[in-house]
C-alpha cells in the first residue's frame, strides 16, 4: 500500500475512516442532496491524490458522473418497462457508491496492524476484529496471484475466447492457492498466539490528530448538510 509509506501524516486514523465509512452506509437509506453528495466524492477523490492514487481519484469521478446522469427513481415513471428496470439497476448502484468509495479508502490506506490495534481501542470483539484481519491479509494476496494466473495464461497463449477451458485454466489454479494461502495466514496468527486470550502488545500506537479533526470535520459537515437540506 503505496499510501502508508510516504504520506501517513496525511492518512487519517483507521477509527476515524470506519466510522466515517459507517455514516456514509445510512446514505443508502437516507440520501444526500446533489450537492453534497458530489461534495463528498470530490473530497474523497482529494485524499485519494494525497496518497498517490491518481488513477482511483480520477476514476471515482468519472464513474460517479456517469451514474449521476441517470434519471432518479420518480423519473423513471414515463420510461419503459424494461428501460425502468435498467436505470433503475444504475440507480441503486449509485445509491450504495458513496459508502462503497469510503470503503474503498479505509482500505487502501490503512495497514492490518493500525486497524487491529484500532479495534481494540473500540473494545471490538475478537470474533469480529480477527476476520477483518484475515480478510485484509487474504485479498492483496489473492489479487496478486490472480495476476500472475492470467500472465501465465496469455504467455501459453490461453485466451477467453474457448471460455470452459479458460476457466478451467484459471479457477483450479485460484482454488489450490486460496486454499494455501488461507493456510498461510492461519499458521502466521497461531505463531502470534492469536487464541491467547491475555492482553496483547501492539507495535502500532494509534492516535488522533490534527488530520483527523480536518476530515471529520469536512465529512459530518458534507453528511449533515445533505441531510438537512
Amino acid at each position: 500500500m503505496p499510501a502508508l509509506s510516504s504520506n501517513q501524516k496525511y492518512n487519517p486514523n483507521p477509527i476515524t475512516k470506519f466510522v466515517a465509512t459507517i455514516l456514509l452506509g445510512l446514505t443508502v437509506v437516507n440520501p444526500l442532496k446533489d450537492l453534497f453528495a458530489w461534495g463528498v466524492v470530490i473530497f474523497l477523490s482529494i485524499l485519494f491524490l494525497i496518497v498517490k492514487e491518481e488513477k482511483d481519484a480520477i476514476k471515482n469521478i468519472v464513474i460517479y458522473l456517469f451514474l449521476w446522469r441517470f434519471p432518479s427513481l420518480a423519473d423513471l415513471n414515463s420510461f419503459p418497462a424494461i428501460i425502468k428496470i435498467i436505470f433503475s439497476i444504475f440507480f441503486i448502484i449509485r445509491i450504495f457508491y458513496l459508502p462503497f468509495l469510503a470503503g474503498k479508502y479505509f482500505i487502501k490506506t490503512s495497514d492490518v496492524g493500525s486497524i487491529i490495534t484500532s479495534m481494540d481501542k473500540l473494545k471490538i470483539p475478537s470474533a469480529f476484529s480477527i476476520p477483518i484481519a484475515v480478510m485484509f491479509r487474504f485479498f492483496p494476496s489473492f489479487k496478486e496471484e490472480r495476476k500472475n494466473i492470467k500472465l501465465a495464461m496469455k504467455i501459453r497463449g490461453i485466451t477467453p475466447k474457448n471460455p470452459i477451458a479458460y476457466i478451467e485454466y484459471v479457477m483450479v489454479p485460484l482454488l489450490v492457492l486460496s486454499s494455501n494461502i488461507a493456510d498461510d495466514i492461519a499458521k502466521a496468527a497461531e505463531t502470534k498466539c492469536i487464541a491467547d486470550p491475555g492482553e496483547k502488545v501492539r507495535y502500532k500506537k494509534v492516535r488522533f490528530g490534527l488530520v483527523d479533526c480536518i476530515f471529520s470535520l469536512i465529512m459530518g459537515f458534507l453528511l449533515i448538510g445533505g441531510w438537512i437540506c
